[in-house]
């Protein structure tokens, strides 16, 4: 209740007071007892018998709080929220504190809470964003001579006051916006998006020695995409979602990294939900193989495993290689740190929804990685990728590689048992690679098998029937020779003497 409506109240019912004394007498109570006008206005229509009941007393408005009030009620939104500090005291007891800044549409002023109230902080009954009224408090002069209302034991804090409208007290987070437009200078924003990958949660000890969380996701909302880094209860909120989901942050900080990418950063300050929506996928807007580009990044795409590899370790963490393809062509897979313990798990003919994989060039041929902020869904629901079978690939003659080119699928006999040597790339990495020579009815070729392909090489006797996957042809020092690539890989049609016992 507004103290005009206090006033209008007491003089209909006391038509001899005149309004000018009215005033005097509430002005003098709340010198008196160092209270707010509208408190004083109400003690006042109490002693005369003044019907206020059913009113809500939301308290002075916070652009008329001053100092030195030792009894005042003050409603407004929680607008910004500062944890629990502990210290001593002079007598050695342990004092909290925490703090809050509370708006009501006239302005915002810091509130201090002190020991048990601040724990009020600390358990999450208090949250940005709620109405709240503050009763008994007391005001002070703080920084620069800005008023603070401070609540100690005898004060009392109301959650969602009955009788109080929210909707007249402002909003704490700005209007979602889409992420295409965050820019470096929008320092706060909401934004609306579906989790197209995610990293995490992983913990830390701060210095100060309390562990804390971080989550990043990935967000997309067909306008762009950009990470969020959620911290602790942020990332509690958003922990265990899944690709597509879709997220709604408010009040998200922006921050520009070292590289010049914008990132939204979330905290305790941040409002976090996650959406009932789930982003449909639409295959008109997946990559196929035959699109990837070097350099590009943010690719979806769904292929279907043809090989898969061993998890190897490398310098910067491990990393396990596959080959995978669609309707449009074959690529290595290569996934990174805890992707690549799911390759364990992975079979040819499984069907891989790829999300914010990228593409690098490597020995002349193009990879496709799924790395830390990348996620991939093992047999996704719904979605399938008709690639053509080994035993329906098309097959090329040896006597029509006539020079340089590929890739190409062959189907031929070992001829001669393959040597296995080891050389030294001009990056200074040590590989293997096995040599043979191979035929077919049209002719013969050197085969140069490397890495993990020489090994499955060397182990296959003379005699034996392959088919070699995505090999290509290149001048050797022997001449035109037939070599592996990052998506090569062996099968094995015939063993020696297989045709021979058949017949």
């Amino acid at each position: 209740m507004a103290l005009d409506e206090v006033v209008e109240r007491i003089l209909a019912a006391e038509p001899g007071l005149k309004r000018e004394e009215l005033i005097r007498v509430i002005q003098e109570r709340a010198r008196a007892l160092g209270v707010s006008m509208l408190r004083a206005a109400l003690e006042v229509a109490r002693e005369l018998g003044v019907d206020v009941e059913g009113s809500t007393d939301v308290g002075i408005p916070i652009r008329d709080l001053v100092s030195g009030l030792s009894d005042v009620t003050v409603t407004g939104r929680i607008m910004r929220l500062w944890g629990v500090r502990e210290f001593r005291r002079r007598d050695g007891s342990l004092g909290k504190m925490a703090s809050l800044r509370l708006a009501d549409g006239t302005g915002s002023v810091r509130v201090v809470l002190w020991d048990e109230k601040a724990e009020l902080v600390r358990d999450g009954t208090l949250e940005i964003g709620q109405v709240i009224r503050i009763a008994h408090a007391r005001t002070r002069e703080g920084l620069r001579g800005a008023v603070e209302v401070h609540v100690g034991p005898k004060a009392t804090i109301e959650v969602g006051p009955a009788g109080v409208d929210e909707s007249a007290f402002p909003s704490p987070f700005p209007e979602p916006v889409e992420i295409g437009s965050v820019s470096p200078g929008s320092l706060v924003v909401s934004v609306e998006g579906f989790v197209s990958a995610m990293r995490g949660p992983t913990t830390f000890r701060r210095p100060d020695g309390s562990s804390g969380k971080v989550l990043r996701v990935r967000l997309s909302d067909g306008t762009g995409s950009i990470t969020a880094v959620l911290w602790d209860g942020a990332a509690d909120a958003c922990e265990g979602v899944e690709a597509g989901v879709k997220i709604r942050l408010l009040g998200a900080r922006v921050k520009e990294t070292l590289t010049g990418e914008l990132e939204l950063h979330a905290d305790r300050e941040v409002q976090v939900e996650v959406l009932p929506e789930r982003a449909e996928i639409k295959r008109e807007e997946l990559k196929s193989i035959s699109e990837l580009q070097p350099g590009q990044s943010g690719v979806d795409v769904l292929v279907k495993v043809l090989r898969v590899g061993s998890v190897r370790p490398v310098r910067t963490g491990k990393v396990a290689t596959l080959v995978v393809a669609d309707e449009t062509g074959a690529i290595r897979l290569d996934l990174w740190d805890d992707k690549a313990d799911v390759a364990s798990q992975l079979r040819p003919g499984d069907v891989l929804l790829l999300r914010n994989a990228y593409v690098r060039e490597r020995r002349g041929e193009l990879v496709l990685n799924v790395g830390r902020l990348g996620s991939l869904e093992l047999n996704p629901e719904g979605l399938d990728v008709e690639v053509p079978s080994v035993t329906e690939a098309v097959l090329k003659p040896l006597g029509e590689i006539k020079e340089p080119g590929g890739p190409f699928t062959v189907e031929v006999v070992i001829e001669t048992a393959p040597e296995m040597r080891e050389v030294v790339t001009s990056s200074g990495e040590a590989v293997s690679v096995a040599s043979a020579q191979v035929s077919d009815e049209t002719g013969q070729m050197r085969l140069s098998a490397w890495r993990d392909l020489a090994e499955q090489l060397v182990s296959l006797p003379v005699g034996t029937k392959i088919r070699v996957h995505n090999v290509r042809a290149r001048e050797g020092p022997f001449g035109l020779e037939l070599t592996t690539g990052v998506a090569s890989f062996i099968e094995v049609v015939e063993e020696p003497g297989e045709a021979t016992s058949t017949s």
